[in-house]
């Protein structure tokens, strides 16, 4: 259904053709209203109708001048004029501004509805030479802007304006270049959603899609009063993440004249894209607030050695501070993009080298490979320090499994010497001089990982021998204790019924 914007200055007239006339059964939708020319003007900014009925005679501006207004801005508008004065020199007018038919008062319904076919025709028809002409357009803006060349340049916009779509070649613009990130979260929706709030919030717009992921909107400011393109930016930005997973980033030009600064423009609103880097992902730039590089050559070495030091020693919060330091110092200052890359590459490569023991001579060759893609693909500065942290706090999770198997290994060493030399005195002492570690060591790492002291696990081997010696009847109580480590008699007895709730004699007779 096609929409149409009736414009008259009688109120009367204006209620009739909006609330009497059948648009329905025409296959048209009443759009809205306007009681002039200018407030028509503004009216099509929001309605963007597919018709326009005027009245010729108004105040303020004339039925005449806005249609001139109005073609500047939809060329493809079907403007018809109604008027009550039947006079040659406003139908010669009329032709003069491209209006597809001129209609007298009082209305004739016949005559309106017969108009309103042929109008309707020429809708259609004009739809399907705008799809055509909206691909062709894109073709043509991609090349404009990417084109070095200003002798091209000029080529390109002559054939821009051949299309019966296209902006004037006059008047001023100004560029949006939009990013998506992640770029894996790239689809249709992304497009539809951006299509849309342009569509809505920034009228005389064109998005333009430079390759996956990446957008140009071109905007044509007027002579009246234009919207703050910053501020539909931002506005943008929210939108967008408000109904996507991805995060869109926006740069925005200076204000150029005409189609040939469009090159120019582009290239500033992609240089404050670009700022990102450095501002964080959904940041929204201004071209004069955009990120001059500094070409500094970053020395990782001192980060390396500390950083190694920090995971080699458990100590993960000293690991991320370095980090964060290493990072600061180049967020700081503004260090170019691939210098902060290459710095970064060399840092964690030397890290993954100095513990490929741990992770693996294999996985380091194929991690070396992975960490270069995904550090040249990131957009932000924040991305790649977080990408180092990640792969730093991996390498700390082995390091800490690694010794607490060390430990575990420490255990069964102990274990095996009580369960070998039960039967003699044994302190803690000895056994730590056996693993070669500290009795105070010792002593922890046995707690902790059995949940028995040292000496409890040594009195239950005890107790578990001698309950077997006990079988025996030919064997005596004291021969028993002493071949269980065990020099005092009454002192194995008060340790056996400790343990097993009854004395060695009484445990024997249970058993016999």
């Amino acid at each position: 259904m096609y929409s149409i914007l009736l414009v008259d200055d009688e109120k009367m007239e204006l209620e009739m053709l909006a609330d009497y006339v059948r648009w329905g059964d025409m296959g048209i939708r009443v759009a809205g209203t306007a009681k002039n020319g200018r407030e028509a003007l503004q009216r099509m900014e929001e309605l963007r109708p597919d018709i326009i009925l005027t009245d010729v005679r108004m105040p303020i501006m004339d039925g005449l001048e806005f249609s001139r207004r109005a073609k500047q801005i939809n060329r493809n508008v079907q403007i018809v004029f109604l008027s009550g004065h039947d006079e040659f020199q406003y139908i010669k007018a009329a032709l003069s501004v491209e209006a597809i038919g001129y209609l007298l008062k009082p209305l004739d319904m016949g005559e309106l509805q017969h108009l309103m076919e042929k109008v309707k025709q020429k809708c259609e028809e004009f739809r399907i030479s705008s799809q055509t002409s909206e691909v062709l357009k894109e073709t043509y803006l991609r090349e404009l802007i990417s084109e070095s060349s200003p002798l091209v340049r000029s080529q390109w916009i002559e054939k821009l304006l051949l299309l019966p779509s296209m902006m004037p070649s006059n008047g001023f613009y100004q560029i949006l270049y939009l990013t998506v990130d992640p770029v894996s979260h790239y689809g249709v929706e992304i497009v539809t959603t951006i299509r849309n709030f342009a569509l809505t919030e920034i009228p005389r717009s064109f998005l333009c899609q430079i390759k996956e992921g990446t957008f140009v909107l071109l905007y044509h400011k007027l002579d009246t009063p234009s919207i703050e393109l910053s501020h539909a930016a931002e506005q943008l930005i929210r939108y967008v993440n408000d109904r996507n997973d991805a995060i869109i980033s926006i740069g925005v030009s200076d204000v150029g004249m005409g189609l040939e600064s469009l090159y120019d423009l582009c290239a500033g609103a992609k240089r404050a894209n670009e700022s990102k880097f450095y501002f964080g992902l959904g940041s929204c730039t201004k071209a004069d607030q955009a990120v001059d590089p500094a070409y500094i050559e970053v020395n990782p070495e001192p980060a390396i050695a500390s950083l190694c030091h920090a995971i080699s020693h458990l100590q993960e919060s000293a690991a991320i501070t370095v980090i964060q330091d290493f990072f600061d110092t180049m967020r700081t200052s503004k260090v170019d993009r691939d210098l902060v890359c290459s710095s970064s590459l060399r840092l964690i490569t030397a890290i993954e080298q100095h513990f490929a023991h741990l992770i693996g001579d294999d996985s380091v060759n194929s991690m070396y490979v992975e960490d270069w893609k995904r550090i040249a693909n990131y957009s932000t500065i924040n991305e790649i320090e977080d990408h180092i942290l990640d792969v730093c706090r991996a390498i700390l999770s082995l390091m800490k499994e690694k010794n607490k198997d060390k430990n575990l290994h420490i255990i069964h060493q102990i274990a095996s010497l009580i369960d070998r030399s039960f039967s003699r005195q044994l302190t803690i002492e000895d056994i730590a001089k056996q693993v070669y570690l500290s009795p105070n060591y010792v002593r922890t790492i046995f707690k902790d990982k059995t949940g028995e002291t040292i000496l409890e696990y040594l009195t239950r081997v005890r107790i578990h021998h001698a309950a077997e010696l006990l079988k025996d009847k030919s064997k005596k109580i004291h021969e028993i204790a002493a071949s269980v480590g065990y020099e005092n008699v009454s002192y194995f007895c008060s340790v056996f019924q400790k343990f097993k709730g009854t004395t060695p004699n009484e445990y024997r007779k249970k058993l016999l």
